[in-house]
């Protein structure tokens, strides 16, 4: 089988364009976090990305398709800059695209239904405008990329899946090159107030207080919205175009819990067969994982399931989440976690948990937070777990 390898990464965030703000925001402690009104019955914070999109992308697309599409497409392309424009030289047959969303476009949805309750009419890019899979096509329009073109959505897992199914499909021939990753766009007041329903959300208005992963006070996830891209490529392909890779994609583990829509399996035991599986896949033993990037949304059962099903997995493992820095990107966020799990990997530099403050002192792991770590990671892992009971983890290496 093919040796798969991270080529490029692009991304649109709370702190802006690209890894290198993000590493540095994550290195210094920062979050993106700032009050919301109008979206909940109550005062909230949340981190949308506050760029200015007109001159990003071409004004009819922007007419045409929801900001999930947007963020896509402006992460897909600086992804594909910085791997060195794949798509100018590689047969567009042998690429594809995989992506990740868990809502589709909610605030063009939202917006439609407002037209026609008003007496409107609705454009003839309405629908193309929010299906989920809209942000991958629009990649592959864009790009000229005619391989496989698939859209994910399991919910919080969409983005780690997105990753895992690429890396399958260049593992066993199908693709040369597959751009991969997840797109979400979140704040719309039934999006926000839904969560809010479900006790995920922080109900916390202070923006320093309001998402503590493995704090022994955490309340729960703050939202945040964007897209994360990775560029994945066969080792020997990457090679012959003359391109650095950054880290080897080794094991992809999915698995379903099949128990409640909302919480995850107390016993953790789809969270441990996704993380099991993605080790066995990578040719490792757990104790040689040496980094895990934790799902770590900071409620209350769902870090304390993790921290177990992480302990009965790989043992008490240097762990951090990235959550209380960005907040929660739900179909976008196991990309962009793994993203920062390749610059961790690159940099043998492990962030802080921003928002943790005191780690429960029941959890069993090294949880890294106040200050960044030096650390020697040859193998990480990466965790995706989602509403329904969707669990998807990846292993990745250093070059």
């Amino acid at each position: 089988m093919n040796t798969v390898v991270v080529t490029g990464l692009g991304m649109v965030t709370p702190f802006g364009l690209g890894i290198d703000i993000l590493w540095d925001r994550l290195l210094k402690g920062h979050h993106a976090f700032r009050p919301i009104t109008g979206l909940a019955p109550k005062p909230l914070v949340g981190a949308p990305v506050d760029l200015s999109l007109d001159t990003l992308l071409d004004p009819r697309v922007l007419r045409q398709t929801d900001r999930f599409v947007h963020f896509g497409l402006i992460a897909a392309e600086a992804a594909l800059s910085a791997a060195g424009n794949p798509h100018r030289t590689v047969s567009s047959d042998r690429m594809g695209v995989v992506l990740g969303n868990a809502v589709g476009g909610l605030g063009t949805f939202r917006d439609g239904t407002r037209t026609l309750a008003d007496g409107g009419r609705l454009s003839p890019f309405f629908v193309p405008a929010f299906i989920p899979n809209m942000a991958a096509a629009r990649i592959a329009m864009a790009f000229q990329i005619h391989g496989m073109n698939l859209t994910v959505s399991t919910a919080c897992a969409a983005g780690t899946d997105a990753i895992g199914i690429a890396f399958d499909i260049i593992r066993n021939g199908r693709a040369d090159v597959v751009i991969a990753g997840g797109a979400e766009a979140l704040f719309i007041p039934e999006m926000v107030t839904g969560l809010l329903q479900t006790r995920a959300l922080s109900p916390v208005a202070e923006p320093d207080e309001a998402c503590r992963p493995f704090d022994q006070d955490r309340t729960g996830m703050v939202m945040g919205e964007g897209a994360a891209i990775l560029i994945l490529e066969r080792e020997d392909h990457a090679r012959a175009r003359g391109i650095r890779a950054l880290a080897r994609v080794l094991g992809y583990g999915s698995a379903g819990d099949g128990e409640h829509p909302a919480a995850p399996a107390v016993d953790g035991h789809g969270q441990r067969l996704a993380m099991a599986t993605a080790i066995k896949e990578a040719g490792i033993r757990p104790q040689d994982v040496d980094y895990v990037n934790a799902h770590g949304t900071a409620t209350v059962v769902g870090d304390r399931v993790e921290w177990t099903s992480i302990l009965e997995v790989v043992g008490p493992v240097t762990t951090s989440s990235i959550k209380g820095s960005v907040g929660h990107l739900l179909g976008a966020a196991g990309a962009l976690e793994a993203a920062v799990t390749v610059k961790i990997l690159e940099e043998q530099m492990v962030p802080p948990t921003v928002g943790c403050q005191r780690v429960d002192p029941l959890c069993p792991l090294d949880i890294v937070h106040e200050s960044p770590r030096r650390l020697p990671v040859k193998f990480a892992l990466s965790n995706s777990f989602g509403l329904g009971g969707q669990n998807a983890s990846v292993v990745l290496g250093r070059i």
